[in-house]
C-alpha cells in the first residue's frame, strides 16, 4: 500500500503525467502534479467510481451516491442533476459532449451545461463507456451487455456472454477490448467480438493501453495480463491486493491503483510501488 492513504482506490484518470487524478472511497481524491502525490479535499463521504476530464480545470468524477462531481482546478462540486442511481462509469469525447452511466441501465449526456437521459432500452446495470469520434460511443456492463450509441438512444450489440463487464477500452471502431467476471475478455474487430483466453476465473476490473501493441488487463489478486501478440500473460505485479484500475501517459509511465491505497507504477519494465 502507498503512504497516501488506506483506503481502497478505485479509479484513475490523467490529463497528461504531470496531472493524474486517483479517485477511492470515504471521499479519497488523490493528485500527483509530476513530483508530489497530494490528498484533495473533496468535502463528502464519496466514493469515486470512475474519473474523465477534458482540462485541468475541467474534470469529472461519478460516485456510488448517485452524484455527478465537477472540478473547476480549485474545488470539488457536486453538479444539478435529477435523482440518479449509483453512479458507475464517465467518459468524454469533447468538454460539451460527455457520457455518464449508472445502475439499472441509465447513461446521461452532458452538451456542457446539462445533463440529460439518454434511451437505453435497458434497466440492466451499465458498468463502464468508452468511445471515440470516429463511431461514438460503447457501454458496456452486467448479463454481457454492451450497447452502442445511435444518436440519442443505445442499441444492444448481439454475442454469446453473459459476463459482467468491468472494463472497456479500444483503439479505434474495429479495436475495442471489454474484461469482466470470470476471466472474460472479449475483442470487438468492428465486426464480431471474439473471446480471448485469459487461463484464469479471477476478475478483471479494468482494461487500458497506451498503444494498440502494448495492452494490460487488471484484477483480483493482484493480477495483471499483458497482451503480447494475440495471447494474455500474466506478469509479476508484486502484489496480492485486488487491483480495480488502470491509466498512463505512455509505453514507460503507466499506474494501477487498486485495495487499500495501492498504487503500482510501470516504468517500462517491471510494477513497484509508489511511495508517497
Amino acid at each position: 500500500m502507498s503512504e497516501l492513504t488506506t483506503n481502497h482506490l478505485l479509479s484513475i484518470f490523467g490529463l497528461d503525467e504531470n496531472n493524474i487524478f486517483v479517485g477511492g472511497a470515504d471521499g479519497t481524491m488523490l493528485h500527483y502534479d509530476g513530483s508530489t502525490w497530494s490528498a484533495m479535499e473533496t468535502d463528502g463521504r464519496w466514493t469515486f467510481k470512475n474519473i474523465w476530464g477534458s482540462a485541468p480545470d475541467n474534470v469529472f468524477a461519478v460516485v456510488t451516491d448517485g452524484r455527478i462531481l465537477h472540478y473547476d482546478g480549485k474545488t470539488w462540486t457536486p453538479m444539478e442533476t435529477e435523482k440518479l442511481p449509483p453512479m458507475t462509469g464517465i467518459y468524454g469525447l469533447a468538454s460539451d459532449e460527455i457520457y455518464a452511466c449508472s445502475r439499472l441501465g441509465k447513461i446521461l449526456r452532458y452538451d456542457g451545461s446539462s445533463w440529460k437521459f439518454t434511451q437505453t432500452g435497458t434497466d440492466t446495470d451499465v458498468t463502464r463507456l468508452w468511445g471515440c469520434k470516429e463511431s461514438g460511443m460503447i457501454a458496456v456492463g452486467y448479463d454481457g451487455l454492451v450497447l452502442k450509441q445511435d444518436g440519442e438512444k443505445w442499441h444492444r450489440m448481439t454475442f454469446n456472454s453473459n459476463a459482467e463487464f468491468y472494463g472497456v477500452y479500444g483503439f479505434g471502431p474495429d479495436n475495442i477490448y471489454m474484461v469482466g467476471s470470470e476471466g472474460a475478455i472479449f475483442h470487438y474487430n468492428g465486426a464480431e467480438f471474439i473471446e480471448m483466453p485469459s487461463q484464469t476465473m479471477e476478475f478483471f476490473l479494468d482494461v487500458w493501453g497506451p498503444s494498440p501493441e502494448m495492452v494490460f488487463a487488471v484484477g483480483d489478486e493482484g493480477m495483471i495480463l499483458y497482451l503480447d501478440g494475440d495471447q494474455w500473460t500474466r506478469i509479476e505485479s508484486n502484489t496480492k491486493e485486488y487491483f480495480s484500475s488502470i491509466w498512463g501517459s505512455s509505453d514507460e509511465n503507466i499506474y494501477a491503483v487498486g485495495d487499500n491505497g495501492l498504487i503500482q507504477h510501470w516504468n517500462g519494465e517491471d510494477w513497484k510501488p509508489v511511495e508517497g
